[in-house]
Parts: C-alpha cells; sequence; structure tokens
C-alpha cells in the first residue's frame, strides 16, 4: 500500500461528516496510525491536530455506525 500524500484536518472531518469534533475526537481515540488517523504538530508549542487519510475517514465512519 503506498503511503497517503495528503490527510483532512478533525475540523474538515467534522463538516464534511455533520459531527461535531468532540465526538470524533473521542472515537479517534480508539484508532491507530495504521487505522489512517495521526497526529499532527504544527508549531514549537507542541499541540496537535488530528487528521485523517482517507482510509481513516472511512474507519471513521465504521465506528461511528457502531455506536
Amino acid at each position: 500500500m503506498a503511503a497517503p500524500g495528503y490527510v483532512f484536518t478533525i475540523g474538515y472531518v467534522a463538516r464534511q461528516l455533520a459531527i461535531d469534533e468532540a465526538t470524533i475526537e473521542d472515537i479517534a481515540l480508539e484508532m491507530e496510525p495504521e487505522d489512517g488517523c495521526l497526529s499532527i504538530i504544527s508549531d514549537d508549542s507542541g499541540e496537535s491536530i488530528t487528521a485523517f487519510t482517507q482510509f481513516g475517514i472511512d474507519n471513521l465512519q465504521e465506528l461511528l455506525a457502531d455506536r
């Protein structure tokens, strides 16, 4: 499998799925990088933002359906 060329931020995914970010963040805690869920550090503060590959969005939707 090829490495993903881009990822989608949690805010973008929340808008696309019409679900609040807090719910997605809660579900993302169950996901690993192999599931398409990544943390991106954007500056020197060390704070991270959750992002998803397309595969991760698909996995996220399956987890949402299971809830």
